[in-house]
């Protein structure tokens, strides 16, 4: 049982896969700890005064956040667990809710058709977004923060700019309610579903439509990409209430396969979706309640197209080592018959228990029973494949035997010719994997530029840098360093403070060379210019006891600076690559110039 009453909303944590929550009419939030063989309540929040509509998880899954119909919000810390933020400003029920992925900032959407952003920190509303004509059915941030989708009960999507404060862009192809809204963890498409069973794939980056998938039985209420290599974000796994397909758009929309995972949707059994997960060994995990039960799910993925590995097919040595024109005096015999085609059903005959079904010991059991072992096999196939035409010497008979025998495995085993489809397969892989790198950091680049740099706002731009995941990151911010001029851009100590980390990252005896030089060269850059004035500020303040309010943001920044100083001479020592010395060796310089030195 999940609630005192009805249960109306559910959610995974989406860092862990280990941790869910859920609200009802009860006014509580449940904490849920997932395993695979087991769902425990691990705590139960309250202070909402009216039923629970909607919930969320923070990034870091330490905080929840709950809406209710009385249009309350309310913040949880889940260490402390109690409520730490109380917001209020919706007139209506809270219908949706989701969290900022890189800030204390929470969307939600109300029955009184309007979204709204909340600034957890201050406790206020910094945004309401007038526009819609129904009630708001979901919310969704963009992946990179900037952006916000919003989707409504007369199936109306729209794109807000959050910097701008402003509409971007508004689809009306959707004929009923917007169901789900879904992100691409790998490009600029997001997914759409709707009360209309279609799913809609939407550019935006050119903000078109690219594809619609065909009218369903059922509309879809949940969707999730797979997230791991070489799958990332090229499957949609979309769930409605009875059915789980996997679907695919990167050349053309198809869906590869389907499975039933609710069989009492076939007996009109009310029983209501409400949030899936794929983890990283593609595994789906699913949520469905009816009343005040929650009942968790899960769908092996590998067992369906296109993740499924193709069985291994027997292998039958006895194919390649017959002979091409037997003697005419023999005639088929049952060890013969057995050697070609076993007739051993054991090996091939389904288990009655599903789980013993593995397909490794399918595949050594049929290849072990297809190896000869019968002397006629034996004598049928050896004179034939060594027979002399001309002998030239006369041998020994007992020379002639052990030098055929051993000539026909050498022969039988180097005329084999190898199956290179493994190593092609693998070679696909690794060029798929190393073109989503390239064309992510491209998207990353153009990002940078078009939305930051071109407009001045070099913040920013070095913040965004800062944002973005490990391995695009410390690419992007080489190729940033090698192209712009960054002593000529005009920094200042804000800039500084974003940009040491980014440098530092690129300092290591494990890196690239190319990325270790170019976190030296703009390591150099920063100490030049700051260096005297990090020093001459911590040196005043030393001096000067007074409380100075309007110098603490900039102490704070020199004093970050300063650490960032002592790292870098710290990483410096460990560095010995030649092409880099002399600029080593001047930035160590530097530093012990102004004090970090050793």
């Amino acid at each position: 049982m999940g609630h005192g009453s009805t249960v109306n909303c559910f959610r995974f944590g989406r860092k862990s896969g280990q941790v869910a929550v859920s609200g009802g009419d009860d006014t509580n939030i449940n904490i849920w700890r997932i395993r695979e063989n087991e769902t425990k309540n691990i705590m139960s929040l309250a202070g909402h005064s009216s039923a629970v509509e909607c919930v969320t998880f923070d990034p870091a899954e330490k905080r929840v956040v709950a809406g209710s119909t009385s249009g309350a919000i309310k913040a949880y810390d889940m260490e402390a667990a109690k409520v730490y933020r109380s917001l209020k400003g919706h007139m209506s029920s809270c219908m949706t809710i989701d969290y900022h992925l890189y800030g204390d900032y929470v969307a939600s959407g109300s029955l009184d058709t309007n979204v709204k952003i909340w600034d957890l920190k201050t406790k206020n509303c910094v945004q309401t977004f007038k526009g819609h004509a129904s009630e708001i059915t979901c919310v969704s941030f963009t992946p990179d923060g900037r952006w916000l989708t919003s989707g409504s009960a007369d199936g109306t999507l729209k794109i807000w700019d959050l910097t701008a404060g402003k509409l971007l862009q508004e689809f009306n192809d959707h004929s009923n309610a917007i169901t789900c809204l879904e992100f691409n963890p790998e490009e600029y498409i997001l997914v759409s579903a709707s009360q209309d069973k279609t799913m809609r794939f939407w550019d935006l980056q050119a903000f078109d439509l690219l594809g619609v998938t065909p009218t369903d039985n059922s509309a879809t209420s949940s969707i999730s990409h797979t997230i791991s290599e070489p799958y990332s974000g090229k499957y949609a796994i979309c769930t409605s209430q009875d059915m789980v397909k996997i679907w695919s758009y990167e050349v053309s929309i198809q869906c590869h396969d389907s499975v039933l995972w609710n069989k009492q949707a076939l007996s009109n059994t009310s029983e209501c979706l409400g949030d899936t997960l794929v983890t990283d060994n593609l595994q789906l995990f699913g949520a469905s309640f009816s009343n005040a039960f929650v009942s968790i799910w899960r769908v092996d993925l590998t067992q369906l197209q296109p993740f499924k590995k193709p069985s291994a097919k027997p292998s039958t040595p006895a194919l390649s080592q017959k002979p091409s024109a037997p003697a005419p005096s023999q005639k088929p015999s049952t060890p013969q018959t057995n050697y070609n085609k076993p007739a051993t059903p054991l090996h091939v005959t389904k288990p009655s228990t599903p789980a013993a079904i593995t397909p490794s010991n399918s595949t050594s059991s049929l290849a072990s029973s297809s190896r000869p072992t019968t002397p006629a096999n034996t004598t049928n196939t050896t004179p034939l494949l060594v027979k002399p035409k001309t002998p030239q010497v006369p041998t020994p008979i007992e020379t002639t035997s052990t030098e055929t025998a051993m000539g026909s495995e050498t022969i039988a085993r180097f005329n084999e010719k190898p199956d290179n489809s493994e190593y092609v397969k693998e070679l696909k892989v690794g060029m798929e994997i190393s073109i989503r790198a390239f064309k992510s950091r491209q998207k990353a680049l153009e990002q940078f530029l078009k939305y930051y740099w071109d407009k001045g706002d070099i913040h920013g731009a070095f913040r965004f840098l800062s944002q973005l995941p490990s391995g695009t990151r410390e690419a992007l911010s080489v190729d940033v360093f090698n192209n712009i001029d960054l002593a000529s851009v005009g920094l200042d100590l804000e800039a500084c403070v974003l940009l040491l980390p980014l440098a530092l990252e690129l300092i290591s005896p494990t890196c690239f060379e190319s990325h270790l030089i170019a976190g030296v060269n703009v390591s150099k850059v920063l100490v030049t210019a700051f260096a005297p004035l990090v020093k001459d500020n911590r040196e005043a303040r030393r001096n000067n006891r007074e409380v100075n309010f309007a110098g603490e943001e900039r102490a704070a920044r020199c004093d970050a600076c300063h650490g960032y100083f002592i790292d870098l001479q710290n990483k410096l020592q460990a560095i010995h690559l030649p092409s880099c010395a002399r600029t080593t060796n001047e930035l160590k310089a530097l530093l012990s110039e102004y004090g970090w030195g050793r």
